[in-house]
């Protein structure tokens, strides 16, 4: 199983006051999912090290 996997699964059945007690993993996750954080910003469900900007 990927990295965080496991984690990110848990997050999507966590009420919102609660993900603070899974947060997202630090490292890099080796296998981004991105999902659209602003206009021009991605970033990844599963680790912070994951982000990327819109491209023109």
């Amino acid at each position: 199983m990927p990295r965080y996997r496991w984690r990110t699964r848990l997050r999507t059945h966590l009420p919102f006051a609660l993900l603070p007690l899974a947060p997202k993993g630090t490292k890099d996750c080796g296998a981004h999912e991105w999902y659209r954080s602003s206009p021009d910003l991605y970033l990844c469900y599963h680790c912070t090290a994951g982000h990327k900007q819109q491209t023109p």
